[in-house]
C-alpha cells in the first residue's frame, strides 16, 4: 500500500482523528475501527437512537433472542389457606424466537492520486464523514420503508422497516385513518387507544411522521393552546412539542410513501437492531483509473420482536388518510 494511503488510511480508522503513532511499529498493524464509526452512524440514524441494539458475537452467523408470548390461559387464583394452589389451570406461555441475521451492507469513494497529496487529517475527515453519512442514510431509510429479499442488491432490501410492517398484514393492530375533516390530534389518541397495554405508557411511544402530516399538526390549533400543550412554543421554534405525552420525531422518507400522508407510532422496543461491532474500511487500488477505492461495510439486522399468540407483531400502528 502506498504510503500516503496507508497513513489516510491509519487516520480513517483513529478515534479522534489526531496523530499518527510514533514510529514504534505499531502504525504497521491494522487498527481496529474504532468505536467513534459507531456513534457517528447512531448520530446520523434518528432510528438506532430510540430502538434497542444487541451485539451479535463475531463467530456467530446469526443471534437467536427468545420472546417469550403470554397466551390465553394465564391464571392467577384466590385460594383459601390449605387449598392445593396447583388445583387450577396452569399458567401458560408460549416461547418464540426472534432471529437476527446481519446482512452485509456496503460502500465506498474513489480518491485519485492527487488528492492523496493534500493534507491527510482533513482528507481523512472528510472521507469518514461521506461514508459514515452514506452508511446511516442507507440504514435509516431501510428502517424505514425496507422490503425485505434475501437476494443481494440495494440497501432497502436489506430488511423490512417499520412502515412496511405497520401496514402489512402480520401487523397484529389495524391502521388508524383520517380523512380531510378530522383532527389528527384525535386520531393519535385513537392510534394510542389502539395498541391496548402496548400504548399505556406514552414514556414508551415515539410518533414517526412525514413533513406532511407534521405540517398538518401544526396548524391543529391544539397545538398553540397552552391548555392542550403546556410550554409548547411551536410558533418560535418551529419543533412539534409532545402529543399526549408522545414525542415527535418528522422524516422526509415518510413522504415518499402515500404521498406523504403518514404517521406511525410505535414502542421503543417493538424492533430490535442486531449489529456486529466490527465496521470494516478497506481499500482496492484501481489502476487504470489512478484512484484507490476506499471500502467501508457493517453488518447489521433490523426486527420486530413483540409478538402475540397469532404471530402478529404488536406495539406499532400506521396512522394514514382513507383512500
Amino acid at each position: 500500500m502506498d504510503k500516503k494511503l496507508k497513513e489516510l488510511m491509519d487516520l480513517i480508522k483513529a478515534d479522534d482523528l489526531g496523530q499518527l503513532p510514533d514510529n514504534t511499529g505499531a502504525s504497521t498493524l491494522l487498527k481496529p475501527v474504532a468505536a467513534k464509526v459507531i456513534e457517528e452512524l447512531i448520530e446520523a440514524n434518528v432510528l438506532r437512537r430510540f430502538f434497542p441494539r444487541i451485539t451479535i458475537p463475531k463467530e456467530a452467523r446469526n443471534l437467536t433472542v427468545p420472546a417469550i408470548v403470554y397466551g390465553d390461559t394465564n391464571n392467577v387464583r384466590v385460594i383459601d389457606y390449605g387449598e392445593d394452589a396447583t388445583s387450577g389451570n396452569e399458567t401458560t406461555y408460549a416461547t418464540k424466537s426472534i432471529v437476527l441475521i446481519p446482512r452485509l451492507l456496503v460502500t465506498y469513494v474513489d480518491i485519485i492520486e492527487d488528492d492523496l497529496e493534500t493534507s491527510i487529517p482533513n482528507l481523512a475527515r472528510f472521507i469518514r464523514k461521506a461514508l459514515t453519512t452514506k452508511l446511516a442514510e442507507a440504514e435509516e431509510k431501510a428502517m424505514f420503508t425496507g422490503v425485505y429479499n434475501s437476494s443481494s442488491g440495494g440497501y432497502a432490501n436489506i430488511f423490512n422497516g417499520i412502515y412496511t410492517v405497520a401496514k402489512g398484514s402480520s401487523c397484529a393492530t389495524s391502521p388508524v385513518t383520517y380523512g380531510a375533516s378530522d383532527d389528527l390530534i384525535e386520531k393519535i389518541a385513537d392510534a394510542k387507544k389502539s395498541l391496548g397495554v402496548y400504548g399505556r405508557s406514552a414514556r414508551d411511544l415515539v410518533l414517526f411522521c412525514s413533513y406532511t402530516f407534521g405540517n398538518k399538526l401544526r396548524k391543529n390549533e391544539k397545538i398553540y393552546n397552552v391548555n392542550f400543550m403546556p410550554g409548547s412554543d411551536v410558533l418560535k421554534t418551529g419543533t412539534l412539542p409532545p402529543i399526549l405525552g408522545v414525542k415527535v420525531i418528522e422524516t422526509s422518507i415518510l413522504d415518499d410513501v402515500e404521498n406523504g400522508e403518514v404517521a406511525i407510532l410505535v414502542r421503543k422496543d417493538a424492533f430490535l437492531v442486531g449489529e456486529r461491532k466490527a465496521v470494516w474500511v478497506k481499500t482496492d487500488e484501481i489502476v487504470e483509473k489512478f484512484t484507490s477505492r476506499i471500502i467501508m461495510a457493517e453488518q447489521i439486522d433490523f426486527k420486530p420482536q413483540l409478538i402475540n399468540t397469532a404471530d402478529k407483531f404488536e406495539g406499532i400502528v400506521l396512522i394514514h388518510k382513507a383512500s
